[in-house]
């Protein structure tokens, strides 16, 4: 059964802003995908305009930058990798426009056999509800408000309806001879999809991260999987 919990919690979301504001510092936070446990002891390599600077998280997922290299950079991107056995390598550029970073909350997948793909959404807290849906050859419906959960083929691992995510979709096994669709649905519907992200993860591997696009649109298609490919 999927989990409904948030991830992100109204106490977190206090402390982690309202730590940056007090220390002068910035909070990074990495959770895993499914079970929203904060990942400890992983070592993140942060790619700086001067040099690279590792760090490890802590007991809470957390690693802190000072604000003030941040605020020096005014313009471009941080580049982080985070490594952790038993996890798939998380690589991304972190955006930093006017001095200051907005994506501060990370989810990292395990690592999944090579014929398993999973699907990672993330939002801001507006909308408060968006869904991840997956359609193999129109028949079968992988969603929170549809077949949660099909035993050695596809479940829905997570359902946030509260803002930030994730809902996450696990595809355990791809038919070659099938269409699988991947979509999201605004279901709250009250705001725009803008600045929403999918993680996909297949060979093992982050694939690629698909951005949502500005659009108050309901619904978003996300990619298709034909003959055993992502198109």
């Amino acid at each position: 059964m999927a989990a409904e919990c948030s991830c992100w919690d109204d106490r977190e979301r206090h402390e982690v802003e309202g730590f940056s504001e007090m220390e002068g510092a910035i909070v990074l936070s990495f959770k895993d995908a499914v079970s929203c446990e904060p990942i400890r002891g992983a070592e993140v390599v942060l790619s700086l305009p001067d040099r690279d600077r590792k760090v490890m998280t802590g007991d809470k997922g957390y690693i802190v930058m000072p604000e003030r290299v941040v605020d020096a950079m005014g313009e471009g991107t941080i580049g982080i990798r985070l490594v952790k056995e038993g996890y798939i390598p998380l690589e991304t550029n972190i955006p930093v426009q006017a001095g200051t970073i907005r994506s501060k909350r990370y989810l990292v997948s395990k690592d999944l056999p090579p014929e398993s793909y999973r699907f990672v959404l993330q939002w801001d807290e507006n909308p408060t509800d968006l869904d991840l849906h997956l359609i193999k050859d129109d028949t079968l419906h992988i969603s929170y408000r549809h077949m949660r959960s099909i035993r050695d083929l596809a479940r829905l691992d997570r359902d946030d309806m509260d803002g930030l995510g994730p809902e996450t979709l696990t595809l355990d096994h791809v038919n070659a001879d099938s269409t699988y669709r991947l979509f999201v649905h605004n279901y709250s519907g009250e705001a725009s999809m803008t600045g929403g992200r999918v993680s996909v993860y297949a060979d093992n591997k982050l694939d690629r991260v698909i951005p949502l696009p500005e659009t108050k649109g309901r619904t978003v298609d996300i990619l298709m999987i034909e003959g055993g490919k992502i198109r």
